[in-house]
């Protein structure tokens, strides 16, 4: 058998397309490619309606059977080939698209699996909603990824039953609560650069708007949620984190005003060791500023700002400066001169120590509802200094979660627990070592359509706190997972641009999640014998679930393979 294989994300696109809708189908077919092997020989190709058929063609002049696995969603598909085509697709709703729109007759799924004939989903729940749509005896079989031998001999290897402190290194952005300085009315960076991993600026003009509409606000600290104009400072000493790493001159050109008397105000702005005293008008005006910097720096720093509150103020709130936008300039022969002064500091350090609870998500992916995750966390554990959440962000831009996670710091202050973001690639062995730091993998999701994070750690014996809905009902057992409650709400298909209400999605019960956090970390404390119970029980139903020999003996019989 020839199995054609295609993922729109391939090895060489995987950087630049985190946090992409198809991004994870790459790790779906990376996952199947081992069992693929083992049952015929695999051809990747990368154009489908170019390649595909040609290679069929061929097939049949040698008298060998021959077809298409498209791992990608079925509205992105190739239809209408004449090699016999099968999609391997994860979904997460109780009903597939079954409408048509933009004129597109693939985003009515129904379209696609009429043509194939067959289809694999990743879990039960999908296949149940393709079989609503397709009848009963439609050929579909829920097969998930085969994650258990991957990490067989994880045990032997890290001592799973036992989470001993761990550094990981790895090039990207550590976002650590303890890395701030917090208080009610205040919120600073200790040090920059102990924990962001920006380039050098390439030289030129660069703007950064701080609207609504803008990505910028996010590099803000001590700022309210943006506006349609721009936003104001909320604190005495708010900031901007510079997305690139700056040195020699540096020109910044700010547009601001100064709220009631911040108007005509001296106030001071520094770059590293280098301040400037300027007036801000009462409306936004522009200011320009030159800075010499003889060591990297990129944290812009506001001070001298008076928050006196005025009587009858039209609005009430503890307001200095007002930002719309802020222009950046450098010669392009400073990148350089920056180069040479920080080479090698893009490789992080944090260590691992403690209770630590563990997520692996999109940040940019609302239904993965990581701000209750995170809330949860906070108020589980507002007392309690060795309880640790480590949040892998699996994006390319820190903007699609650090403006929220700074203004969580804020909002949830004081609180003596640590939260960690980490952004960035982690290898193989990075990872395996943040696996062995991990207590209890954590999800809070309101749907997944099959979650390989959670497979993972699992099968490296480690316990979750997890709902029990959509896909994870496959595998989420209470003998190796605390269940969080959730209850089902309306929900858009997520690739729907009309945004209309055409599945359900799963409400999590957030004191359920808040209580799971307290039970299993009195079960790491005090309870040894219940926790490895859980942890063992994990790694039994992966590897029964997940090991390369169920998932072959399940495509051997989908392809009707000896």
């Amino acid at each position: 058998m020839i199995f054609i294989a295609y993922s729109q994300v391939s090895e060489e696109k995987l950087n630049n397309s985190l946090g992409m809708p198809e991004y994870s189908y790459y790790f779906v077919l990376r996952g199947f490619l081992p069992v693929l092997r083992e049952l015929g020989q695999v051809v990747l190709v990368s154009d489908p309606e170019k390649e595909v058929d040609a290679i069929y063609d061929d097939c049949l002049k040698r008298g060998e059977e021959c077809v298409f696995i498209s791992f990608s969603p079925p509205n992105k598909s190739a239809v209408g080939l004449r090699c016999p085509t099968v999609s391997v697709f994860a979904w997460e709703f109780d009903r597939i698209p079954d409408e048509v729109w933009d004129g597109n007759h693939k985003n009515d799924w129904r379209n696609v699996f009429a043509d194939h004939g067959r289809t694999i989903t990743l879990s039960r729940y999908s296949a149940d909603a393709v079989r609503k749509a397709m009848g009963q005896d439609f050929p579909v079989a829920s097969i998930p990824v085969p994650v258990w031998d991957d990490f067989a001999a994880f045990i032997s290897e890290h001592h799973a039953f036992q989470n001993a402190q761990m550094e990981l290194t790895f090039r990207g952005n550590i976002i650590d609560s303890r890395n701030y300085a917090i208080t009610s009315d205040s919120f600073e960076i200790k040090n920059s650069f102990d924990g962001f991993c920006f380039n050098p600026f390439p030289g030129g003009t660069i703007r950064m708007g701080f609207s609504l509409s803008d990505d910028f606000h996010v590099y803000l600290g001590g700022f309210y949620e943006p506006e349609s104009w721009g936003t104001w400072s909320r604190i005495e000493n708010p900031w901007i984190l510079l997305p690139f790493k700056l040195a020699g001159e540096v020109r910044i050109k700010l547009s601001l005003s100064g709220y009631e008397q911040n108007a005509n105000r001296e106030i001071s702005i520094s770059l590293g060791r280098d301040e400037k005293k300027i007036k801000i008008a009462g409306g936004l005006a522009e200011t320009d500023l030159l800075f010499h910097l003889d060591q990297p720096e990129n944290v812009l720093k506001f001070s001298d700002l008076d928050l006196t509150p005025v009587p009858g103020a039209r609005d009430s709130r503890s307001m200095g400066v007002g930002l719309h936008y802020l222009e950046l300039s450098a010669d392009a022969g400073q990148s350089g001169k920056i180069q040479q002064t920080v080479s090698g500091d893009s490789l992080r350090h944090v260590s691992l120590e403690g209770v630590v609870y563990t997520s692996v998500f999109n940040p940019g992916d609302d239904r993965k509802n990581w701000i209750d995750l995170v809330k949860a966390f906070c108020a589980a554990f507002q007392e309690v200094e060795d309880a640790t959440l480590v949040l892998k962000m699996t994006h390319h831009s820190v903007s699609s979660f650090l403006g929220r996670l700074h203004f969580m710091y804020q909002q949830m202050w004081p609180f003596k627990c640590r939260i960690i973001a980490l952004h960035g690639y982690l290898d193989g062995a990075e990872y395996e070592k943040l696996i062995a730091a991990t207590s209890f993998y954590v999800n809070a999701a309101r749907c997944e359509g099959l979650c390989l994070p959670l497979m993972e750690f699992m099968s490296c014996g480690k316990p979750a706190i997890a709902p029990c809905h959509t896909s994870l009902a496959d595998y989420v057992e209470e003998s190796s997972t605390l269940i969080v409650q959730s209850g089902v709400e309306p929900a858009i298909w997520p690739h729907d641009p009309r945004e209309l209400f055409r599945a359900l999605k799963y409400r999590i019960d957030w004191e359920s999640l808040m209580n799971a956090y307290r039970q299993s970390y009195d079960i790491v404390k005090n309870k040894p014998d219940v926790y490895r119970g859980m942890a063992e029980a994990a790694r039994l139903k992966m590897k029964e679930y997940s090991s390369v020999d169920a998932v072959t003996k399940q495509l051997k019989t989908f392809f009707n393979l000896k």
